[in-house]
Order: C-alpha cells, then sequence, then structure tokens
C-alpha cells in the first residue's frame, strides 16, 4: 500500500514537456529497486543456474576440414591427342573437348556434399544411426558403447520409424531387451551375445563390444535408439556448414560442431572419402564407355589397314614394284606437299564420321560424346558439342541427387534433346566443308598428274593405296594413344578433392559459453523477481477486493 500511495504522489506531480517519456518508467524502477530480499533471492536462484549450466553441459568443440577441388569436369583423362601428323585434326570446327575449359562449379560440389545419398554413405559407415545412451544420461556415447546394434541394408532401407531398446547384461551375457516399435513394446531373453531381434520383418543384431585382455565383461545397462539413416543423414546435412572458401579459390570448408571431437573427425573424414570414391566411380563408369567405344574402332581400323596391305603386296608383287620413291624422285619433290595436307583432310573426315556414327547411334542417346573425337587445341566453351557435353553433366548430376520424376531433370532432358539436334546439325556442317575441301585437293592432284602423264598408272595406284594405308595408320596410332591415356588415368586414380587439411578440432570450445551463462543469469534474475513482484500485487489486489466484497 506504501508504494501504491508513492505511485500516486509520483504520478500528480507536474509533468515537464521534455520528461514525459521517463515519467512512467521511474517509479516502476524504483519500486522495483526497493524490493532488494526479492532481487537477492532471484540472483542467487540464476547464478545456481548457470552454474549448473556451465558444470553440467559437455565442453562442445568445432571441427573443421578443408578440401580443394580439382578441376576435372570431364570426368575423363586430360590432354589432347599430341600426334605430330594429326595435330591439326578437325582444328577448323571449333568442336570443343570435355578436358578443360569447363572449370569448377564450386555451388553444385557442395550440393554433392550436402546431398542425403552422400550423408546416408556416412551414416551407415560409422552406425550413426544407432544411439547408445546410458540409463537416465543424455549424453551419446561413441567408441565406447559396449554394446553393438548391427543392422542389414534391407533393414536400414525398410525402417521408417524410430525404433528404441532398452539392454540389460549381467556379466554372464544374460541378456534382456526390451524393445519399442511402432506403440508396440515387446520384450525377449537371449542366454547370451549375439542376439538377434525381429520386429516385422526387421532384423537386430547386438554384439558386444569385445574388451581388452584381461577385462571382464561385468553388467551393462544401455538405452539404443535405432533411426532410419535418411533422418539422421537430414540432420547431419542441416547440422554441418558447408560453404566455399572464397569466391576465387576451389577450396570448400566442411565444420561440425560436437561435444565428441573423435565421431565429429570421422564424421568429417568419411564423407569426404566417400565424395571421392563416388566422383571416381563415376569417372571410371565414362571411362568404360569410352574403352568400349575405342575397342571396337581398334579392332575395325586394324582389319582395313590389314586389307590395304594385302592390297599393296599383291599390287607390287603383279607388278614387280620395288622402290617407287626413288624412281619418282622428281614426283615426289611436286607432291609431298599435296599429300600431307590430303592425309590431313582424310583424317579428319575419317574422324568426323567416327562422331557422326557415335552420336547417330540410339544407344549413346544420353552418353558424353568421347573426348578422343574432340582435339585439345580446338576446343571453344561456344561450340555445339562443348554445351552438348555440358547439359548431359548437369542432367546426369541431377538425376544421380534426384530421380527421373524430378521436374528439373525433365527440363534438363528436354535442353540435353535440343543441343542434340544443334549438334547433328554442326557435324553435318563440318562433312559438307571437308567434302568441298577434299574436293578442292583432288582437283588439285589431276591437275599436277595431266601434267605428268609420263608417270606410269601403276605407281599412280601404288600411291593411292599408300595414302590409304598412312591415313588409317594416323586413326590407329590416335585410338591407341587415346586408349592408353584413359588407362592411365583410371590407374592413377587421382582424388576429386584434394585434402587441404584434414579434419583438426579447434581449441577453443564452443559450448559452454560464460556470455551465454552470464546473459541468461540477467535474463533470469529480471524474469523472477519481476514475475514474483507483479504475481504478489495481484494476488495483494485480488485479496483487497475480496475482502472489500465480503464487507459489502
Amino acid at each position: 500500500m506504501e508504494m501504491n500511495n508513492e505511485l500516486d504522489q509520483e504520478a500528480s506531480r507536474p509533468i515537464a514537456a521534455d520528461d514525459r517519456e521517463a515519467v512512467g518508467l521511474r517509479p516502476i524502477i524504483a519500486g522495483y529497486l526497493r524490493q532488494r530480499t526479492v532481487i537477492l533471492v532471484s540472483a542467487i536462484i540464476s547464478l545456481v543456474a548457470a552454474i549448473i549450466y556451465l558444470l553440467v553441459y559437455p565442453k562442445t568443440y568445432e571441427v573443421m576440414a578443408r578440401i580443394q577441388i580439382q578441376d576435372d569436369a570431364s570426368m575423363m583423362a586430360s590432354g589432347g591427342i599430341g600426334l605430330g601428323d594429326a595435330a591439326g585434326v578437325m582444328k577448323t570446327f571449333g568442336l570443343g573437348g570435355l578436358s578443360s575449359g569447363s572449370g569448377v562449379s564450386i555451388d553444385d560440389e557442395i550440393s554433392t556434399l550436402r546431398s542425403n545419398s552422400l550423408m546416408r554413405k556416412m551414416v551407415t559407415r560409422l552406425g550413426l544411426y544407432a544411439e547408445y545412451r546410458r540409463p537416465l544420461s543424455f549424453i551419446k556415447l561413441y567408441g565406447e558403447e559396449p554394446v553393438h546394434v548391427i543392422c542389414d541394408s534391407t533393414t536400414l532401407d525398410a525402417l521408417d520409424d524410430k525404433v528404441e531398446f532398452s539392454l540389460t547384461a549381467t556379466d554372464r551375457d544374460e541378456v534382456t531387451i526390451k524393445a519399442k516399435a511402432d506403440g508396440e513394446k515387446q520384450t525377449f531373453h537371449f542366454d547370451g551375445f549375439p542376439a538377434e531381434v525381429k520386429l516385422h520383418g526387421k532384423t537386430f543384431r547386438f554384439e558386444r563390444v569385445k574388451q581388452r585382455a584381461g577385462a571382464s565383461n561385468g553388467n551393462v545397462k544401455l538405452d539404443i535408439t535405432v533411426y532410419p539413416p535418411r533422418w539422421v543423414a537430414e540432420k547431419a546435412a542441416d547440422d554441418f556448414l558447408i560453404e566455399d572458401y572464397s569466391k576465387s579459390a576451389n577450396i570448400i570448408e566442411l565444420s561440425c560442431t560436437d561435444y565428441e571431437r573423435r565421431r565429429a573427425k570421422d564424421m568429417l573424414n568419411v564423407l569426404i572419402d566417400y565424395y571421392n570414391q563416388e566422383a571416381y566411380d563415376y569417372k571410371k563408369s565414362q571411362s568404360d564407355v569410352s574403352l568400349v567405344f575405342l575397342n571396337e574402332r581398334i579392332a575395325h581400323v586394324m582389319d582395313e589397314l590389314e586389307k590395304v596391305e594385302r592390297n599393296i603386296e599383291r599390287y607390287k608383287a603383279a607388278n614387280k614394284i620395288t622402290d617407287v620413291e626413288y624412281d619418282i624422285q622428281y614426283y615426289a619433290e611436286y607432291m609431298r606437299d599435296l599429300k600431307g595436307r590430303m592425309i590431313e583432310a582424310e583424317t579428319q573426315a575419317n574422324m568426323i564420321a567416327l562422331m557422326d556414327a557415335f552420336v547417330k547411334n540410339p544407344a549413346n542417346r544420353y552418353k558424353l560424346v568421347p573426348s578422343l573425337l574432340t582435339s585439345g587445341a580446338a576446343e571453344t566453351e561456344g561450340s555445339a558439342i562443348f554445351l552438348y557435353n555440358q547439359a548431359l553433366l548437369e542432367r546426369e548430376k541431377a538425376i544421380r541427387n534426384s530421380n527421373e520424376q524430378n521436374p528439373m531433370v525433365a527440363s534438363l532432358t528436354t535442353q540435353v534433346d535440343r543441343l542434340r539436334e544443334t549438334v547433328f546439325q554442326s557435324i553435318n556442317n563440318a562433312q559438307q566443308s571437308m567434302q568441298l575441301t577434299r574436293r578442292s585437293l583432288e582437283k588439285q592432284e589431276r591437275e599436277l598428274l595431266d601434267r605428268m602423264g609420263s608417270i606410269p598408272v601403276q605407281e599412280r595406284v601404288y600411291v593411292d593405296y599408300k595414302r590409304q594405308q598412312e591415313i588409317l595408320q594416323g586413326v590407329y596410332l590416335i585410338l591407341l594413344q587415346k586408349r592408353e591415356e584413359i588407362g592411365l588415368a583410371l590407374g592413377q586414380k587421382t582424388d576429386r578433392a584434394k585434402i587441404v587439411d584434414t579434419a583438426f578440432v579447434k581449441a577453443k570450445p564452443v559450448a559452454p559459453r560464460k556470455v551465454f551463462a552470464l546473459a541468461g543469469f540477467i535474463v533470469l534474475t529480471l524474469v523472477l523477481s519481476i514475475g514474483w513482484i507483479v504475481c504478489r500485487d495481484q494476488y495483494r489486489l485480488l485479496r483487497k477486493e475480496m475482502k472489500r466484497t465480503a464487507d459489502d
């Protein structure tokens, strides 16, 4: 009542124009500060709560790793053809390769690292789908659990809700397991480990972890919860912080927080290992397609080369030709340059024909155009085949991260089909251009041969055979070299993600934070004290009203 009278007196004073905002707070704050006992008790309670927070909350650390993404977007062996006789193959057609110029999309790689499929593999590998706790403890055990629960892939795939187990084992390995699944509780008894529990077609196998030599098993009480791996993967994707180091670097930082430092380090390291393995598997699958194509073409070229060599042998024997080159030295000087250009033009025509057969084959509709058909010296980012292969890579990555019914995949498929038509047109234009080039060279050759009418017919036929032989030899060497490049690249097994920093623990823990304890102390003190004062005044006011009603 005294405080209310003081508030009334304070409110009756004249209000200055520049003090209107503060006049309502002064009496409230002054009245609050006079409640020293309430404030002291609230502060003591808040201090105890802050101390409990600092003592009970486990120390949580931040674990970080850094990786550098290698520029290997083609997922194939890099490098051009590199042959002296074929260095200019397809130079004039702008048919770029996949081996460079594609760059690295850090956003795509971050999405892959955060994908549920990759996280799920990591969770399954480390057994994180199972949580182990001591009774009445909220700390999850890792690496120190006395019993492991093992689930096969069929069980993990079929699991659509969590399953809870309460396990009790004596030193004689008498095991009692209480299970709760789908609201149904069951109890199982076993004479020893391993103990196998079957629930609704799902199998859970419990095995005791091997103790150190001379150590006894002892009694075990453990609460185990098994979650669907995709749930744990979703939570891990949310808990992980995966971001680029800078916009100008191909470095990605991965970090997570956990009170169990070894678990956090294992999660980061295993995630990086699976990322590299998945990239290698994809690279190998694409290389296998190219190797099949290469082997088929090499066998075909070898058959053609053998036929030409036999024709040369028979022709030389029939016409008794030995050293034509020495007999027609004067002809060779004039024909050398023209011959080189015709060989290059024929080689280009063969390579374009190989490309045309590969692209028009319905079985290769959504396959990358093999890099052997393109020259590293001729690749341009704006070419039709470059854009087509880039679209195929984006479609393949989208399918791996989702499925073919995804609207984004359907959109990418439509884009690939449109680009495929431009590839057909580009190859057709190249073939027409090559035909014009070949006709021009053949015309020059005929004019030169007409001026050399004294040359015997058999010598001209022999030159034609030799030209066919050299063309086939050039194609054979190109295919053989490319096959060896792919084989060497697969044998080296270069990691997609080069590890810059393996998972390491930062020195200072991120929790519990003293600043959080201080903020909680201040807020809780204010809430408790103000709440107590308000409730007390309301109670007194209620009693006064009840007394007045009773007197009336």
